[in-house]
């Protein structure tokens, strides 16, 4: 049988394979060959042709083609050359942000740049609509989609880091446009719809369940073994001291981990591990005085080899004294705790948690996760990092110094766990109802038409046919005779349905377009967006189904739900006041989580986040849990603009945080206690307020050893204002290393050396100014006054002042954050408009192009008279015509 059904799975695959790729070829035969583009030719000698001889032809002619570029020759009036409209890209931009003709030329009049503008965004916007730029193609589900429609489809919970990463476009990874899909990857999915199915399908009775509990005061190394139903597993406390029934965990060392290892679990699945400890925090009085301690007995030390040197020791003392009495470090947090499974040699970190619960009333901690019928372990590690600096280093790791204590009495493993049996993942796909034991094959088959015929509408999100039900029973018919039970032969008909391009897929029927779609020109010779034709001439709304897909994927990242089902059932979901209903009750469940993650983590960049830390010897206070938190401050921050339908100009400058204690340690901010997030008012003198001054954003703009304003400064214009920077300029290079003095060089002096070669100041000039304005936070996020040259970057009291002073290219000058923050208040609509765009790239899981603008000037203008509130740009979005029809 196993050979059957591996030699069908593989060939089925291939099947699959093949014909997702004639549903994607069937996705695009519309007759692109077709296509034709008429050429505005009144419209360009009319408009354009003036222009280009008046203003850009001297440079970027015949004789100078400055730039390697020629308006003259690469400028052709056929906007279907992809070549030609992305020069004509070019041409906008620069046009736009005032960069050409440049300073020292004749200036054309505002209004003539208006008109080239408007026509060559006209061209582009038809070149689109013919060759459907703007269309919606079909859609692979991403990692995340698919692990949450799994989730939701059946009730297993599949890791989906297995698979290949997702490549995104336009900064988003649900772009259909570039989710392919490879045989390989057909392969992988396979063997998950296998995988999810032995996790889901269950057969004959409840594996009892075990509680072990595990005493890590019993030994301290790996004879210390105890036995649990018949497993001796090491049980041990590494050299921790003892104190009663706890094991008091002072620091992190690789012989202080508590461990349980060298057992196996005798049955695989969900288990629970329990820790009961609590946290010992001392005061900033111990702090002070453990040190003066250890440094009394350095000195002491210190004098018997060297008597005479008593005053310059006791100096040194006092000047370390001075660090521990002072620095914010020490106004300690409570301990943490990392928990590690092993499962058949491979750990994983399934936990990280403060240990609040006080030693008068230790707390249970409790972690849920999957257990395999393999050699596995248990491993507890103290996990409160302490900065490493000079005045502490040496005696961080001696049990005498005061730092937060994590007291473990036990932790325990209990499990398997169900909520019934069968297991509700069962029940979601086989039903309520059971075989008999004697079922004869005609009942069993009937049986099977049931399950077949409940799940493959939910797996496919639409009714199905009796042909398609058909077709997966002839699967459950080909391996029944040799299958050792019913279940195992049902797996095979719904692995084919979880490898079908109607699973995988967010299939959406294309329309037919017309072979020309070209309009007429305007009278005056140019073509404006207004008079482009109306885009039902080559689209058509979604069917309600569709629309509940594109609904639930776009806020939830999963399958619509039984609500959404229902109304598209009806054929009711898409009048405008059901789907606001509809809108509203999304985006209130806890799934819209989803959309908190996905949208503000590829908007904002915070997957990058740890890609590049900053170096541990360079910022010592940035550590594993800042890290973390860092990135859950960003996320915690959109959720409270969203759930709380704020304006969304507070994404640029806001009056509060949303941080935890860990954050508000990092970032100064005092009488925060907890690692849950909450919403804390920015005191007076703390510069903090706006993803501008997010310790998550400031990181990955760094590189690492110091900051950058260049990549900070390009971060702002492509996310914030939705400015295109352009490339560099090829073998621009960087600052020459031999200029005198540029070891000691800040990183603005070295940036203004770069911007003195001309081929570098036209980028520099317009990004600088915009990171410039960020230097007073270092590489870490971490706020700072002064650019440090000392030991490894420690700042030095004649160390220069950080220049945060910045000008734009228009003259408008500003100071520090704060000031970069009022000009890009002061220039709203940018933002509005990038924000516009992202959120829209992200809605139709496509990019936008020149079609898309007058939906983006609609939906900024609908903002405007909403009070700029993330729900209604949402809203406005759900009921564009571009998101209804395909």
């Amino acid at each position: 049988m196993t050979s059957l059904c591996s030699r069908f799975d593989r060939l089925h695959a291939f099947a699959v394979t093949l014909s997702i790729g004639c549903v994607l070829l069937g996705g695009v035969t519309w007759g692109e060959e077709n296509v034709t583009f008429e050429p505005d030719d009144a419209g360009y000698q009319r408009v354009v042709a003036p222009f280009l001889k008046a203003h850009c032809v001297r440079c970027h002619g015949e004789k100078l083609a400055e730039g390697e570029f020629r308006v003259d020759t690469e400028l052709p009036n056929d906007f279907l050359n992809l070549r030609g409209k992305e020069r004509w890209g070019e041409v906008v931009n620069v046009l736009n942000s005032h960069e050409m003709p440049p300073e020292g030329e004749p200036q054309p009049d505002v209004n003539d740049v208006g008109k080239v503008v408007d026509w060559v965004a006209a061209q582009m916007a038809r070149a689109e609509l013919l060759r459907r730029d703007s269309a919606i193609v079909l859609r692979r589900l991403n990692r995340a989609e698919y692990r949450n429609t799994v989730r939701d489809l059946i009730g297993v919970d599949f890791d989906t880091a297995g698979f290949p990463e997702d490549p995104a476009a336009g900064g988003f990874d649900n772009n259909g446009g570039v989710l392919s899909l490879s045989p390989l990857q057909m392969e992988l999915y396979l063997d998950a719809a296998r995988s999810i199915l032995d996790l889901a399908l269950v057969e004959g009775p409840q594996p009892p369940s075990i509680t072990w509990r595990f005493q890590p005061e019993v030994g301290d190394g790996d004879s210390s073994r105890v036995v649990y139903d018949g497993q001796r597993a090491i049980v041990h406390g590494g050299k921790n001291p003892v104190d009663g029934d706890f094991k008091v965990m002072h620091h992190e060392s690789w012989d202080r981990h508590l461990n349980a290892r060298d057992f196996q679990v005798p049955h695989a699945g969900e288990y629970v591990v329990r820790v009961r400890a609590a946290g010992k925090v001392p005061s900033r009085d111990d702090v002070v005085a453990s040190a003066t301690r250890a440094h009394e007995a350095r000195v002491q030390q210190r004098m018997k080899e060297r008597p005479e040197g008593e005053k310059y020791y006791r100096e040194e003392m006092n000047r370390d004294l001075e660090h521990f009495r002072t620095d914010r470090m020490y106004d300690y947090g409570p301990p943490r705790l990392k928990l590690i499974r092993n499962l058949g040699g491979q750990p994983v970190t399934i936990a990280e948690y403060d240990v609040s619960a006080p030693l008068k009333e230790p707390g249970i901690y409790t972690t849920r996760t999957r257990m395999e019928s393999v050699k596995a372990g248990l491993t507890i590690e103290y996990a409160y990092d302490l900065p490493k600096v000079l005045e502490n280093f040496w005696m961080q790791g001696h049990d005498t110094f005061a730092r937060p204590e994590l007291w473990v009495d036990w932790f325990e493993l209990e499990g398997p766990l169900y909520e019934s049996w069968p297991p509700p993942s069962h029940q979601r796909i086989m039903g309520s109802t059971e075989l008999p034991d004697n079922a004869t094959p005609e009942i069993e088959r009937v049986q099977a038409r049931r399950i077949l015929a409940d799940f493959m509408p939910r797996a496919y999100r639409r009714p199905v046919t009796a042909a398609e039900i058909d077709a997966k029973l002839a699967l459950y018919d080909l391996v029944r005779p040799e299958a050792p039970s019913f279940i195992q032969a049902m797996k095979t008909p719904l692995s084919s349905v979880l490898t079908s391009p109607h699973f995988l897929f967010l299939v959406e029927s294309s329309p037919v377009v017309p072979k020309n779609n070209a309009e007429q020109s305007s009278p005056s010779g140019s073509t404006s967006t207004s008079t482009l034709p109306h885009r039902a001439s080559s689209v058509r709304p979604l069917n309600d189904y569709e629309l509940a897909c594109r609904l639930s994927y776009f806020l939830w990242s999963t399958m619509p739900d039984a609500k959404l089902t229902q109304l598209a059932a009806q054929g009711s979901l898409h009048q405008p006041d059901v789907l606001r209903g509809e809108l509203r009750r999304l985006l209130a469940d806890p799934k819209s989580e989803a959309f908190v993650k996905n949208f503000s983590g590829q908007w904002l960049g915070l997957r990058e986040v740890g890609a590049n830390p900053p170096a541990a010897d360079l910022f010592p206070r940035y550590d594993r849990h800042l890290e973390l938190s860092i990135v859950a401050e960003s996320e915690a921050f959109f959720r409270e603009i969203l759930q709380h339908d704020l304006n969304v100009t507070n994404f640029i400058k806001s009056d509060f945080v949303v941080i935890n204690e860990r954050l508000a340690r990092f970032y100064g901010i005092p009488d925060v206690r907890g690692d849950n997030f909450r919403r804390v008012a920015v005191p007076a003198g703390v510069s903090r307020g706006g993803i501008p001054t997010q310790a998550s954003v400031l990181t990955i703009t760094s590189n690492g050893t110091r900051t950058s304003p260049v990549k900070r400064g390009t971060w702002i214009m492509k996310n914030l204002l939705g400015i295109d920077p352009g490339l560099p300029v090829a073998n621009a290079g960087d600052i020459a290393p031999k200029v005198p003095g540029i070891d000691k060089a800040t990183v603005r002096q070295r940036l203004e050396i770069h911007r003195s070669l001309p081929l570098c100041a036209r980028c520099h000039n317009k990004i600088d100014p915009l990171g410039f304005a960020l230097e007073n936070f270092n590489a870490a996020g971490e706020w700072r006054t002064q650019e440090g040259f000392g030991y490894k970057g420690r700042i030095g009291r004649d160390d220069p002042v950080i220049d945060a002073s910045a000008k734009m290219l228009d003259g408008t000058e500003f100071v520090g954050v704060t000031g970069l923050q009022e000009v890009m208040l002061k220039q709203e609509d940018l933002f509005l408009r990038c924000l516009t765009e992202k959120l829209l790239t992200y809605a139709l899981g496509r990019e936008l192009g020149h079609a898309d603008r007058p939906t983006t000037d609609q939906a900024v203008q609908h903002l405007k008279e909403h009070n700029k509130t993330l729900h209604s740009l949402i809203e406005f979005i759900v009921l564009s015509e571009p998101f209804l029809t395909k």
